[in-house]
């Protein structure tokens, strides 16, 4: 039981970090993505 309850947890706290990851260092806004030297998107 103490193993099944510490998995659980871990799980969470690893999925509560990727949560955070994807939203705030991997998200761009598509005027970013798409942007380059030639090309702005307005």
């Amino acid at each position: 039981m103490k193993a099944f309850l510490l998995s659980v947890a871990i799980v969470l706290v690893i999925g509560l970090g990727v949560g955070l990851l994807l939203n705030t260092e991997l998200e761009q806004s598509a005027s970013e993505a798409y942007s380059t030297e030639n090309v702005r998107l307005q």
